[in-house]
């Protein structure tokens, strides 16, 4: 163990075990528990995921144990299979090869957290470097509590380890789906597809995934679409992600509220970049429909007065009126998230008869906001239907303009501002390079922000 310096999750619990508890897992009076060829039977079968059976020591210790069996050991203290030493050889790398396989079964061979959230620099001044939350799925780690419980269950009967090692596999409905595939193949290009698909099932959302609901979204980033599922239902529409700069983070929250015609509440990296240079044009912020409020008493500031301090301020906002032209478009689909991501509408709709729609700052761009709404609905009420068809096609804006009265305008009251979605909808953000279609056939995708070269850089060690 002196020498050991790996350093997957895996074996540093391995070793912290061995360190602070010193409490023997394996080996007993009677010798070695029967659970170690329970073990290395799973052990065996690790190439159908296409991994190797060596990373996890399978013939050091089918070896090993063979020694104990007919009692084959070396009498020179000399020899590296001397009585001792192959039984604590034993302890330590069956305890080793045990965590490599349920942990990395349970939670996956990689921590996405720290290959994702220290990918993109958002600054860097030489002193201080922030990064882009880019994952940011309830995805749980194996901490001290696993360990303390995976310890216990080896020095457990027989069943309840074969179970636990049984319960490791991935949940997630694809993963049989890609390691059937995996089986049936090999093509090197489309087996590394797989392996880094399959690794992405074992990242659980602490046990959630979609197919556990009758109703909930995806949008696979990739596949630049949505699909909505409602039992046999299903609605799939285009979408427009974030550019490569400024990609759409992976999440999962619940719709919440659908506004209509909502106001833009322009991002500070926007700002900079495309709006600060233009103070004091105020044909610019009147063209682009732009004003500016002060954040803590909500009055909006006289074009005249603002100035560049106030649009770098986080005391202001830059707000564009809601309605036509408006960048998020008619509606707006709200749910929890730590980004200011949203599924919602666009004023250039030409976007969607592009093949490439990575356009956005993050949020997702949704090809039909109307049957998305539709699809919110418990109860597809008719008149209600028609009064959100109608308010998405209305000349309606919420700046105030002198001919607001006019019988041009529609009335208020005709107009639908903001729909609770109740019972919530789940809403999954992921990111599958390889995904089934509406027949259940398996279609490749781009891997537009490059994820899977990093997913395969890290579980490598283990093929």
């Amino acid at each position: 163990m002196g020498s050991d310096t790996t350093n997957s999750i895996a074996d540093i619990h391995a070793r912290r075990h061995y360190r602070e508890d010193m409490d023997m897992l394996w080996i007993t009076r009677d010798g070695v528990s029967s659970n170690a060829d329970t073990l290395l039977t799973f052990i065996q079968r690790v190439d159908s995921f296409g991994f190797s059976r060596e990373k996890f020591y399978y013939s050091m210790l089918k070896e090993d144990l063979q020694r104990v069996r007919v009692l084959d050991f070396d009498s020179l203290e000399s020899s590296r299979n001397t009585a001792d030493k192959v039984f604590a050889r034993l302890e330590y790398y069956l305890t080793k090869a045990f965590l490599r396989y349920t942990e990395g079964q349970r939670f996956g061979f990689m921590n996405p957290f720290q290959a994702f959230n220290r990918l993109d620099k958002r600054n860097d001044d030489t002193v201080h470097v922030s990064y882009r939350s880019l994952y940011g799925w309830n995805t749980s780690l194996p901490g001290s509590n696993y360990l303390a419980t995976a310890c216990s269950v080896i020095k457990g009967d027989g069943e309840k380890f074969t179970d636990f090692l049984a319960k490791s596999k991935p949940h997630n409905p694809l993963y049989n789906k890609y390691v059937a595939e995996l089986n049936k193949t090999n093509d090197k290009a489309y087996r590394r597809l797989l392996l880094c698909n399959m690794e992405r099932c074992r990242w659980e959302n602490d046990g959630d995934y979609p197919q556990l609901h009758k109703k909930y979204v995806v949008v696979n980033v990739p596949a630049l679409h949505l699909y909505a599922h409602d039992g046999d239902e299903r609605l799939v529409m285009k979408v427009a992600v974030g550019t490569f700069k400024t990609k759409t983070p992976l999440l999962h929250s619940k719709v919440k509220r659908m506004d209509f015609n909502p106001q833009w509440i322009i991002p500070k990296s926007i700002i900079k970049t495309s709006i600060v240079h233009h103070v004091g044009d105020h044909a610019y912020f009147d063209r682009h429909n732009y004003f500016v409020r002060e954040r803590s008493t909500g009055k909006i500031v006289e074009p005249e007065n603002v100035t560049r301090e106030m649009l770098l301020s986080a005391n202001y906002s830059v707000v564009q009126w809601g309605g036509r032209g408006n960048a998020l478009g008619r509606l707006i689909f709200r749910f929890d998230n730590d980004y200011s991501i949203y599924l919602h509408d666009t004023s250039s709709p030409g976007v969607f008869a592009r093949t490439n729609r990575m356009v956005s700052h993050g949020c997702i761009r949704v090809e039909k906001p109307y049957d998305l709404a539709v699809f919110m609905l418990k109860d597809k009420d008719e008149a209600l239907m028609e009064k959100i068809k109608y308010s998405m096609a209305a000349d309606f804006s919420e700046r105030p303009r002198e001919y607001e009265t006019t019988d041009e305008r529609p009335k208020r009251s005709e107009m639908v501002r903001s729909l609770k979605v109740d019972p919530l909808v789940p809403v999954y953000i992921t990111y599958y390079t390889l995904y089934p279609d509406a027949a259940g056939n398996l279609v490749r995708h781009e891997d537009i922000y490059g994820f899977d070269g990093i997913i395969y850089e890290n579980i490598q060690k283990f093929l």
